[in-house]
């Protein structure tokens, strides 16, 4: 009785000879050349190695969360702000670019300098990069095919953890995880300021418990379950954060300086907590004030407004940062933070 594997090479050996073409075979597994591929190990073998480079806000964050649960173990997560961002791109790209098969940039951008460094480079290695950003600043990169900024989609706005969950959802990446576009839709109501207008304190409740369990343990509660359905000892953390942040946001009131800078008349405060809190809750009360900036001398400065005519994402990319129009933030750079440390010391206190 014939086989399928007898039929198949028969049909082959005949093609062969009509065409002139003489067939020796001397494989012992040479049935195997009509078995049916086996999809599952080409499937293993052709596993993406990804590198991530993401924000480290709860947005930022949470496209870490995305990459684990669409990537597995395949991807690195380099969390960035925009004071190394170009720094750490740079060193991958005159370094180690061929360790990766894809690499992600989400919720920030790189700068014109290392923007114009990817375009140089040969097209294999430019189809390795996608940038997603959802920053009014950021737009300029449109004209890079590897990027795609998107402030809105179809009149909603966009966050970073939105655009990528788009992006791998198209990619056939992540499935039907109950509760992920659930929590995708927080971050982004949270991120856009969004949930302030639909008093949607589950969103802020989810950022509220980012920096009560801290980056990695946030990453790995999501990973395990995403979704954002609050534990009884989650909601009892939360409400206890909520008192100290009702409590840090009015002491940090009394410290408000106000000061012009350029044509602006804006809000100074120190602080290192709660910062989108402490800079909409000040914004509202100094009503004086152009902007509020709140600045955390060990990492950034933040910049908040309630105001439309005032744009603070144009105000912080003129310092080196970028973001939205009412809510944006600049990095302090190394020798801002040392010629302060000579300030305060060259000065004695009577």
């Amino acid at each position: 009785m014939k086989t399928d594997y007898d039929q198949q090479m028969q049909d082959f050996l005949a093609k062969a000879k009509n065409l002139g073409i003489k067939v020796t075979l001397h494989s012992q597994e040479a049935s195997r050349l009509f078995e049916k591929p086996d999809r599952e190990s080409q499937r293993v073998s052709q596993e993406l190695k990804v590198k991530l480079f993401t924000h480290t806000d709860t947005d930022g964050v949470s496209c870490g969360v995305l990459g684990k649960l669409a990537f597995k173990d395949n991807i690195d997560i380099d969390y960035c702000s925009y004071e190394d961002i170009n720094e750490k791109v740079g060193k991958l790209i005159d370094g180690y670019v061929e360790k990766y098969d894809k690499i992600f940039i989400t919720d920030l951008s790189v700068n014109e300098e290392m923007a114009s460094a990817i375009e140089k480079k040969p097209q294999y290695i430019k189809d390795k990069f996608t940038l997603l950003d959802h920053h009014i600043t950021a737009e300029w990169l449109n004209d890079y095919e590897w990027a795609d900024v998107k402030v809105s989609e179809n009149g909603v706005a966009a966050s970073g953890t939105s655009l990528f969950y788009e992006f791998l959802q198209k990619e056939g990446r992540l499935g039907n995880q109950t509760g992920i576009a659930d929590y995708v839709e927080l971050v982004r109501q949270y991120d856009t300021w969004e949930w302030k207008e639909k008093e949607n304190y589950h969103a802020k409740q989810l950022n509220d418990l980012f920096y009560i369990l801290g980056r990695e343990r946030f990453v790995a509660r999501f990973i395990a379950d995403c979704s954002p359905n609050f534990t009884e000892a989650e909601q009892l953390l939360l409400d206890i954060e909520q008192e100290k942040i009702d409590r840090y946001i009015k002491a940090r009131s009394k410290d408000v300086m106000v000061r012009p800078i350029n044509e602006y008349t804006v809000g100074i405060v120190y602080a290192e907590q709660y910062i989108s809190e402490l800079g909409n809750a000040l914004a509202e009360s100094y009503r004086q004030v152009d902007f509020i900036a709140i600045v955390n001398m060990s990492r950034s400065i933040s910049y908040r407004t309630v105001k439309d005519n005032i744009n603070v994402g144009e105000i912080a990319a003129f310092f080196g940062g970028g973001g939205h129009q009412k809510a944006a933030g600049s990095p302090i750079l190394r020798e801002i933070k040392e010629r302060v440390a000579e300030m305060v010391f060259s000065v004695p206190v009577a």
